[in-house]
């Protein structure tokens, strides 16, 4: 057996043999160890460079894309903005229009409509007579001018029996009225006011007080007696109830019908 195995004491070449084979090496030459070391200290730090360059690269274009992402959905949002806007001015001013066209519409519909009731109206004032013939309209008043004369007493029972009282004066249009009214003839008229129930006390033929009054300067004076009220064209004057003048009746008027 020691024949066919011996067994050599290490040597610079460290080999085992059997049966006259060179089996292996028991140890590697340390200058292949060295070089494979230096290969891997060499080739690490360039393989990690390399990772994290692509690394990096991979990070910024993502972070790229997102940027991109954002500002398109901005923009997005902006155009839609836009739109919406566009379109809500749009409504506005075609509402607008459409409100001015019909208010326009309608206001010549209804000058039509007032033209034509005015039209229908001055034909029924045609033939309608507010006052009986020979009467004068007034505001809604008719008036009759007497042509005879006689006294106060006399004048207030005349107006009675023709469905009227003597005139009561409640406006300055209507003294001017009846002041400057040619039938008068610029002579003193019998009105309906008079002090003979309580001097001083002037009341009207309905019994209500004077609110407003017209008399000529110094007037009234009761001078002789002067209980009974009469129309000038300068104002009123207290005269004799006795005197006789013509009078002035007065009723209210027939209206006539609307459209």
């Amino acid at each position: 057996m020691a024949e066919m195995y011996e067994h050599k004491e290490p040597d610079d070449s460290e080999e085992e043999t059997f049966g006259g084979q060179r089996l292996a090496e028991r140890h590697p030459r340390p200058l292949h160890s060295l070089r494979s070391l230096s290969e891997c200290l060499t080739w690490g730090p360039l393989l990690l460079l390399l990772l994290l360059f692509v690394s990096l690269g991979f990070f910024t274009l993502q972070l790229t894309t997102l940027v991109q992402v954002s500002r398109i959905q901005c923009l997005q949002r902006d155009s839609g903005d836009r739109e919406n806007n566009s379109l809500d001015k749009w409504l506005d001013t075609r509402f607008r229009s459409l409100t001015e066209v019909a208010e326009k519409q309608m206001q010549s519909n209804l000058e039509k409509i007032l033209q034509r009731l005015t039209r229908m109206n001055a034909t029924l004032a045609g033939l309608c007579h507010p006052c009986p013939q020979n009467w004068e309209f007034f505001d809604g008043s008719c008036y009759f001018f007497s042509w005879t004369q006689s006294d106060w007493r006399s004048a207030v029972s005349a107006c009675l029996l023709i469905g009227a009282h003597l005139v009561i004066i409640e406006s300055t249009e209507e003294e001017k009225f009846l002041n400057f009214w040619y039938p008068r003839n610029n002579k003193p008229t019998w009105i309906g006011l008079s002090d003979h129930h309580s001097e001083g006390s002037w009341r009207w033929v309905d019994d209500s007080p004077v609110q407003l009054s017209f008399w000529k300067k110094g007037e009234p004076n009761n001078h002789g007696d002067e209980d009974c009220v009469e129309l000038h064209n300068d104002g009123w004057n207290d005269g004799r109830c006795v005197t006789e003048n013509p009078w002035i009746c007065e009723k209210p008027s027939v209206p006539c019908p609307v459209l």
